[in-house]
Parts: structure tokens; sequence; C-alpha cells
């Protein structure tokens, strides 16, 4: 009877040993989960904070490894025929209706709620270099942050990264760079772009960093028909030669960009120097520009057009028309607005239409 009788505690004891080392595995689980957590913040953070610093345009790419480059461009010659006239600015129908000129035109902004962050912002300069050596800066004074930078919105938007496109445009060429053959410039991910074509050729530029754009048409140069790129008074490329397309037209400065305010500088003298001297746009001759005629209306006052029509009787054809004979005036329509949208990088997956 009494082996019958230990029975019952051997086993209490046999079914208290699994509870008890139960609990000793389970204690440090309880400890650890708050360590784990407490990293995820700070990382998101770190990244957050990395994107809005970043100008980067989409897609990102990787950045081109910059060789070597012998400097052949030489100091600038004295040059004693008149200069310039007149102040450098943006005519409004050469920039987009998203466009806020500030201090006199020398820093630009873009409109960044109401989903205008979405849409790249683009102005064309009243003067045009057709012979000759100039260049001009801008400088990336703010990123603006965003709550989607960095990654997609609802319902498949695409992310309003911050993004700076530089160069030249030929005149009546359309507004957003990188949306005509027309175009040549240079953007914040390294890349050139030659009309619609793409490569990377430098490295990326950032905030506070000054950039310099030279147009070289000098007949004379070795250089001749090329356009460089230089960050903070380094060359950041080799000279990239124009497209045959391009050369022997008028090219007038262009900006392009979105959620970002820019500085610009035509000169008298430059914010960064250059290893060797370069005449700024300021400073050309007036032999070398073509200045683009401003815009005036009657008597002051500017003209508002509504188009009326029956849906599907010829509407927009007439206004293409119209447009093609009036290109002083700015289309302000469905149309347009999808047009820009898909222009600025935008998507969706059913087609635009319309």
């Amino acid at each position: 009877m009494a082996p019958k009788a230990k029975a019952p505690k051997v086993a209490a004891k046999t079914a208290e040993a699994p509870k008890a080392a139960a609990k000793m595995a389970e204690a440090p689980k309880v400890e650890e989960a708050p360590k784990v957590e407490e990293k995820k913040p700070e990382k998101r953070k770190a990244e957050e904070e990395k994107t809005e610093e970043a100008a980067a345009v989409e897609p990102p790419t990787k950045e081109a490894k910059v060789e070597p480059v012998t400097e052949k461009e030489t100091d600038a010659p004295a040059d004693s025929r008149k200069t310039l006239t007149g102040e450098i600015s943006f005519h409004v129908p050469d920039t987009t209706l998203n466009m806020i000129p500030t201090m006199g035109g020398r820093v630009l902004a873009s409109l960044s709620d109401g989903g205008c962050q979405y849409l790249i912002a683009g102005a064309r300069a009243n003067v045009g270099i057709k012979a000759g050596r100039y260049m001009f800066e801008t400088k990336i004074l703010e990123v603006l942050p965003l709550p989607d930078a960095g990654g997609f919105g609802r319902k498949g938007a695409p992310a309003s990264k911050a993004t700076v496109r530089v160069g030249f445009s030929t005149a009546g060429s359309p507004l957003v760079l990188g949306d005509s053959e027309e175009h040549v410039f240079f953007d914040t991910d390294g890349g050139c772009c030659m009309g619609k074509t793409r490569k990377p050729v430098c490295r990326k530029f950032f905030r506070d960093q000054t950039v310099g754009v030279l147009l070289n048409l000098d007949a004379k140069s070795e250089n001749n028909n090329t356009i460089s790129l230089f960050i903070d008074g380094v060359r950041a490329c080799q000279p990239q030669a124009l497209p045959e397309g391009l050369q022997g037209k008028t090219l007038f400065p262009h900006l392009a960009f979105r959620n970002v305010k820019v500085l610009t500088n035509w000169g008298p003298e430059p914010i960064k120097a250059l290893p060797f001297k370069c005449r700024m746009l300021g400073t050309a001759a007036d032999a070398d520009a073509v200045k683009a005629k401003a815009p005036e209306g009657k008597d002051g006052k500017y003209e508002v057009v509504l188009p009326v029509g029956f849906p599907d009787e010829g509407t927009f054809e007439w206004l293409d028309s119209f447009l093609e004979k009036n290109p002083e005036y700015v289309e302000l329509s469905d149309r347009q607005i999808i047009k820009w949208a898909a222009s600025s990088g935008m998507f969706s997956s059913r087609g635009w239409g319309g």
C-alpha cells in the first residue's frame, strides 16, 4: 500500500517541472521584445531624413563612374563688344502654372499642395545664346518635406520626389524638360538627357551645392557645341556633345523642378569660380544673345478665351489650330492636366484616356 501512496507525489513533481521550465523560457522573450521595437523607429527616421536631404529624380539609377578629365577649356579672352542690357527673367508664358517666382525672379518655387506636389514646374529664361561660351548657376535652397517622399502613395500614386533638371531648350518647346527632342539638361540623379535619351554621366548633386551649367558654342574652341556640368566649381563630367538637331540653334537656359526652392545666378560673378575664367550669361556680348519678346496685353489688359462647343464636334481640333496661331495663350483643360501629369512621371494602371 505504501508504494501506491507515493506515486501521486512523484507524478505531481514531474508535472510541475515542465511548467517551471516553460516560465523560465518565456522570461527572456518578454525582456528582449522592447529592444527590438525600439530600433525600428530610429531606422525609419534616419531613412526619412536621408530622403528629404536628397533631391533624386525617378526612377532611381546608379551613379556613373566619373573618369578624370583633362580640362581643355581656357580663360575667356577680353571682349570689347557691347554687353547684354536688361535683366534676365522668366516670362509668364514660358513658365508652368505652378511656378512661383520670388526675389525678383532669382528664387523659384513650385506649389506643393492640392496635388501640385506631383507636377513638375518648368521655367525658361528670356535670354538665349546663339554663339560664344557662357554659363549660369543654380542652387537647391530647400527640399520641401512631404509625407509620401521616397515611396508610393495610396492606390499606387507615384511618390512626389524632389527633383531638379537644369539645362537649355529652344524657344517654344515644352516647359517640362525631358518632354521634347529640343531639350538638353542634367538632373539631380547624375544623368544627362539629350532630348528624350538619358544616360548617367556624373555624381548626384544635392541641397546647398552650387551647380554651374556651361554652354560652349564657340567655333574656335575644342569643346565647341558641348554642354558641361560643374558642382561647387569642380567639373562633374566630360563635355557632352549637343545633338545635331540642336547645333546652330539659339538655346535658352531652362529649369524644371518639383518640391524644392532653387536659386538662379546669371552673374556678373559666379558663386563658385571654375578652374578657368568663364563669362556668366548676364555679361554676355549682345551679339551672342537673343532676347525673347515679352508678351504685352492690349492697353495693359489680357484676354481669356472660353471656347464653347458640342461634344465630339471638333472643339479640340479648333483649339489646336488656335494655339498654333497664338502660342502666347496657355491651355487649361482636363487633357492638358493629364498630359502634364504624364510628363511629370505619373502613371495610371487603367490608362489616362481623355
